[in-house]
């Protein structure tokens, strides 16, 4: 082959793996927000102390349309940062008020620099939490949470360079407790490599044990079928195994009121199996 042929060609497959990583980390960054929206089910820790009782309870009204969930959430963070100063020795306060500032700043924060305060505020929250408690997995995870949806807002190059610390907490939370917020460190394990794009790591096979990994820790959570069928249909092209994962997912007991996420997730599960011509 001619030297300016081998040069054009050369050219050629470097353009189109810039183009596939400039796709996959649009894509990354759009799918970030369902990832953690979609994360989380909020279960209280089997240690709470009954001081941060009036907190938890507005915080699991969250979802309450009817009762004012957004001013139930708004509650819950200012008791969780009060609680966080009043008590800044206690790892759980600490944890309380990481998770208050993940909701806050995903629903109901106006703009990307209110959401930047909010998610850097859930962040060092979390962070000083685990000073007290390297071993706390609802330290690690609502840390790593922060930490993705900062670094959304703050832009993608700050996500990537983030991307491993991220994995890091999430890894901690399933070596330390795999079912915190139903197997929620699986299922942000798995998508981060299903979006990530392969040259810089991802991989579709990971994904697919780590979600494999969060349905046999925790069964009957919606949110664990329903992120191993979207693989299964987005990068696998497997309909057949997609539409049993989703029966599977939707024959899980029905989660309680204060679960928005996992009941949403069962929305998804059910309409996909709706989908004409499957």
């Amino acid at each position: 082959m001619p030297t300016l042929q081998k040069c054009q060609l050369t050219y050629l497959n470097r353009w189109q793996k810039i183009k596939s990583v400039k796709f996959k980390t649009i894509k990354l960054k759009n799918t970030l927000k369902y990832l953690v929206i979609s994360a989380f089910v909020f279960t209280q820790h089997a240690h709470a102390s009954q001081q941060y009782s009036e907190g938890d309870s507005a915080f699991l009204k969250r979802g309450d349309q009817e009762g004012g969930g957004q001013d139930q959430a708004r509650k819950a963070l200012q008791l969780f940062r009060e609680y966080h100063s009043k008590n800044p020795s206690d790892p759980e306060s600490g944890w309380r008020h990481s998770m208050g500032c993940y909701f806050f700043g995903l629903h109901i924060a106006k703009d990307d620099d209110e959401k930047l305060q909010i998610f850097a505020e859930g962040r060092d929250a979390g962070k000083s939490a685990l000073e007290l408690a390297p071993k706390c997995a609802p330290c690690h995870f609502w840390t790593a949470i922060n930490m993705a949806l900062y670094g959304k807002h703050a832009g993608i190059f700050k996500m990537f360079f983030s991307i491993s610390t991220i994995r890091h907490h999430l890894q901690e939370t399933v070596n330390i407790d795999p079912g915190y917020a139903g197997a929620g460190a699986y299922r942000l394990l798995g998508l981060i490599e299903q979006k990530l794009p392969g040259i810089l790591g991802g991989s579709n096979k990971r994904a697919k044990e780590y979600f494999e990994k969060a349905i046999r820790t925790v069964p009957d959570e919606p949110l664990n079928h329903l992120f191993l069928m979207k693989l299964l249909i987005e990068e696998m092209d497997d309909i057949e195994g997609a539409k049993a994962v989703a029966k599977k997912g939707l024959a899980v007991p029905p989660p309680p009121p204060d679960r928005i996420e996992s009941i949403g997730s069962l929305k998804e599960l059910e309409e996909f199996l709706k989908k004409p011509n499957l």
